[in-house]
């Protein structure tokens, strides 16, 4: 895949994905499930776990085009079940440092489910896909951070949840996350096949 139709193929299935992720979560919720699985401590977790799963379904599918079924898969259950499961079992528990719990359940479920794409999907080393997703997503969301904060006003704006029209900015971060893993994986492949032409 060249560099280019990674961007595009990538950003369509971020985009795509993004799309859907709003659409469905806010069916979830319009029929009452916000709080489904969330035990009594909180937080509410399930259309947070669902909106990432259809995001990331979609970009794995759009990133490994000759594993599009593995790869949608490992993008939904990455971190559908990288943040029910923990934050089913937190939900439950009185713990004094809640916050920072949530806050590293998110990473690691986030981050581990783009290092896992970037192994399924590469075609070089499995460590270099996955260094390159990571990094290919860092530049995508400090990208979204330099246009928003380019832009203070595109953020203002509201968007209800339940509305069954996405947010902009949801939009522009899935468009962006797909096209920066899509774009870096195909860097690193083209960059291991100068190396291996390259005379001794």
């Amino acid at each position: 895949m060249t560099p280019y139709s990674a961007v595009v193929a990538g950003g369509l299935a971020g985009l795509a994905g993004a799309a859907l992720a709003h659409v469905l979560t806010a069916f979830v919720l319009r029929a009452g499930g916000g709080a489904w699985l969330s035990g009594p401590f909180g937080p509410p977790f399930l259309a947070l776990a669902l909106n990432l799963g259809f995001l990331y379904g979609a970009i794995g599918a759009g990133a490994a085009p000759a594993r599009r079924a593995p790869a949608a898969a490992l993008g939904f259950l990455g971190p559908f079940l990288g943040l029910s499961l923990p934050l089913f079992v937190i939900s439950r528990m009185s713990l004094p440092s809640r916050v920072e719990a949530v806050g590293a359940v998110y990473v690691l479920a986030l981050w581990g489910t783009i290092a896992a794409l970037g192994v399924l999907a590469a075609r070089t080393r499995g460590w270099r896909g996955a260094l390159a997703a990571v990094l290919g997503s860092l530049a995508a969301y400090l990208f979204l951070t330099l246009v928003l904060m380019a832009l203070p006003g595109y953020d203002a704006t509201r968007w209800s949840p339940l509305g069954w029209l996405p947010s902009p900015v949801n939009l522009l971060d899935g468009l962006l996350s797909g096209a920066g893993l899509c774009l870096a994986l195909s860097l690193d492949e083209l960059l291991l096949r100068k190396t291996k032409r390259r005379p001794a």
